[in-house]
């Protein structure tokens, strides 16, 4: 990711240690499932391990298909497949279940809409 460039994830994890050892409560990670990119059942055992480690809940994420971006939402089924396989690995997990991704009002979505409308005005274009 991109994010990663600016805060690698060996430091970001060591950030995450401090934070969970000196206050002790629970991290939450949101992990977006993207079609293709990482919703392999591959991808389980690390972000279990990474999650038993910091004592993290994990909160799946089904991307929201975004009009110009090339990634897919997983399949309802490959959804559930992630999320049990997590649970398997005795991570504690939940998989949202967005709303408004009918109407591009979902997570993303509706802000890079906004974005682009706001782009179209100050520039004039119609």
């Amino acid at each position: 990711m991109p994010v990663n460039r600016k805060y690698p994830l060996r430091e970001l994890t060591a950030a995450c240690e401090y934070y969970q050892q000196t206050r002790g409560r629970m991290l939450t990670f949101e992990y977006v499932l993207i079609a293709g990119v990482n919703d392999g059942l591959d991808q389980v055992k690390p972000l279990a391990a990474l999650a038993r480690r910091l004592k993290a809940k994990v909160n799946l994420i089904p991307y929201n298909r975004v009009e110009g971006l090339p990634w897919e939402r997983p399949s309802e089924e490959a959804q559930e497949a992630f999320l049990k396989a997590l649970e398997k690995q005795k991570v504690s997990a939940t998989l949202r279940r967005e709303k408004g991704g009918d109407i591009d009002a979902a997570c993303g979505q509706l802000r890079l809409k906004t974005e682009r409308e706001l782009a179209s005005i100050a520039s004039g274009a119609p």
